[in-house]
């Protein structure tokens, strides 16, 4: 594949002059803009559409945690930190990776290895389903009639209507019916143009949700909804403010 290219924000001075350098020592990263804040990295990173973003975690007015949600273009996230009590945070936002500074540049090129093999996956798929079956097709070139699952030798075929919701973790999709997880080959953003026109919206960059099986919609901190799934254990989700946004125009709430 291409180089892996990559914005990086970080609101101190040294960690860019660092990350910049070690950096300009891997042939395969091509570094395409540095923000110096969040707000910055938004904007860099919603124009330049980077494979990956490598994101400073505490950051003024919008910090790492933070801009994930409000992106318009969904890079692999990164998180770099000097404080080790984010990892939970960080991986909770579906981040690929996270540094606790100083990191050595072997610890930099193991991530960003990750984001590449993760990238080199979605291509394969993304060549495998060129050419859809008519089982998935069966109604229509845009309409998905079976999500397809695979285990082992068993193949199950999964109507988008049973579908309660599917959430994406570290690079994997999974589909879940009220009783099981599906682990599907597809990726969240392949998933959410195949099912656009049905009842599936895209709530998070790590959930797309069925509306017809929401239970309940409770308002949440930082303009965010917390969205309530009528299965059993009742799930959770949280939305970003633009999945909260996008669900209250499409519900008219």
């Amino acid at each position: 594949m291409n180089k892996l290219r990559l914005v990086f924000a970080d609101d101190e001075l040294p960690a860019r002059e660092k990350l910049t350098h070690q950096l300009s020592l891997m042939e395969n990263i091509d570094v395409v803009g540095i923000a110096t804040n969040g707000k910055e990295a938004i904007s860099l990173i919603n124009e330049l559409k980077p494979d990956v973003a490598l994101l400073d975690i505490q950051m003024p007015e919008i910090n790492g945690l933070e801009l994930v949600d409000i992106l318009d273009h969904q890079p692999l996230i990164i998180y770099t930190t000097a404080y080790d009590q984010f990892a939970v945070q960080a991986f909770e936002h579906a981040s690929i990776d996270y540094l606790l500074k100083p990191f050595p540049i072997a610890r930099l090129k193991k991530a960003l290895a990750k984001a590449q093999k993760q990238i080199l996956q979605q291509m394969a798929v993304v060549c495998a389903n060129d050419q859809p079956s008519k089982i998935q097709y069966e109604l229509g070139e845009n309409k998905l009639n079976k999500l397809i699952s695979k285990s082992g030798e068993r193949i199950f075929l999964l109507s988008p209507s049973d579908i309660k919701f599917i959430k994406s973790e570290q690079g994997n999709s999974f589909a879940h019916d009220g009783e099981t997880l599906h682990h599907l080959s597809d990726t969240l953003d392949q998933l959410e143009h195949s099912l656009s026109g049905q009842s599936f919206v895209r709530i998070h960059r790590s959930y797309l949700v069925n509306i017809d099986h929401i239970k309940e919609i409770q308002r949440w901190f930082n303009g965010k909804l917390m969205v309530i799934i009528n299965d059993e254990e009742k799930s959770e989700l949280s939305t970003s403010r633009a999945g909260a946004d996008k669900l209250k125009q499409l519900l008219k709430i």
